[in-house]
């Protein structure tokens, strides 16, 4: 959706549904790949790696450190067929489209989009592959880093009341939905510490 004039971003995390094969992507792999990635121990030139071992889009870190690539320089040596198109982050252009479906606020329409961006990726975030919540990272800071403090708040307000909503419907009239979000926070926490006893073992074993 339109905001014409608003910020050009060229990160890699909107861009990969964008590419999928061909020179364009090798190049801005290339480019990723030229230095180690801090997260994963990835040596330069090789995939980073998801905590199982399988491959991942570059991790922040890695993106970090290798910088934005020049896009403009590739494409006057003839490598890169245009400028990125993106008019705005992945999350403002979602944040707008709600606000436009449901004909509501900002802080809704934030935290509408937040969500979404959640469910998009829920399978990526189920396995806590790294790649998927760094992508989901980049896109909700990008839509903090446009609203401000005074947004972020509307916006952690906004879920918040959602979630303790939602939480009220789960448990029913005779439930206690305190008790519920308490038993779900336990249960990440839980799975969490399992999955790094895991990655502990496995890492003590090789």
């Amino acid at each position: 959706m339109g905001m014409e004039n608003g910020p050009q971003n060229a990160t890699w995390g909107e861009w990969r549904r964008k590419l999928r094969s061909g020179p364009e992507v090798q190049l801005v792999r290339t480019w990723f790949r030229r230095v180690e990635c801090p997260t994963c121990k990835a040596v330069a030139g090789r995939a980073c790696r998801t905590s199982n071992g399988h491959p991942a889009d570059h991790h922040r870190a890695r993106r970090d450190a290798a910088g934005m690539p020049p896009y403009e320089q590739w494409k006057q040596q003839g490598l890169w067929a245009g400028p990125p198109t993106f008019t705005m982050p992945a999350a403002l252009q979602e944040a707008e489209k709600a606000r436009t479906d449901y004909n509501v606020d900002i802080p809704l329409g934030d935290a509408v989009a937040v969500v979404r961006l959640f469910l998009a990726d829920r399978l990526g975030i189920a396995l806590e592959d790294e790649a998927t919540l760094d992508r989901v990272d980049n896109a909700v800071r990008q839509l903090l880093a446009a609203r401000g403090p005074v947004g972020s708040a509307d916006l952690v307000t906004v879920l918040a009341s959602l979630i303790a909503t939602l939480l009220s419907e789960i448990a029913g009239p005779d439930g206690d939905p305190e008790a519920l979000f308490d038993s779900m926070i336990r249960a990440q926490v839980d799975r969490a510490r399992m999955l790094r006893a895991i990655d502990k073992h496995r890492s003590d074993g090789s």
